[in-house]
């Protein structure tokens, strides 16, 4: 909706100048595309960038008294409220 005549338009409604974007805002967009497309891909094809390998924690550790993620763990005690 630019004009090419200014002298056409009518006084109230001025041509207003549009502020130009920098070289670091189009900078910042691309990189942040870069890293959201990269996230996606991982995301898509389930990979890690890692090679670390799990270990499996066994059921006896599991669910021993105040072993790995135990319920008495967590809730122990008076915790308050009404």
């Amino acid at each position: 909706m630019t004009e090419e005549n200014p002298a056409k338009r009518p006084p109230d409604r001025p041509v207003v100048p549009r502020p130009k974007r920098s070289l670091l805002t189009a900078f910042a967009f691309g990189f942040a595309t870069l890293v959201l497309g990269g996230y996606t891909a991982l995301a898509i094809t389930q990979r890690e960038l890692g090679n670390e390998e799990r270990d499996e924690i066994p059921a006896s550790v599991r669910s021993s008294p105040g072993g790995y993620r135990s319920y008495s763990f967590w809730h122990v005690g008076y915790h308050g409220g009404k």
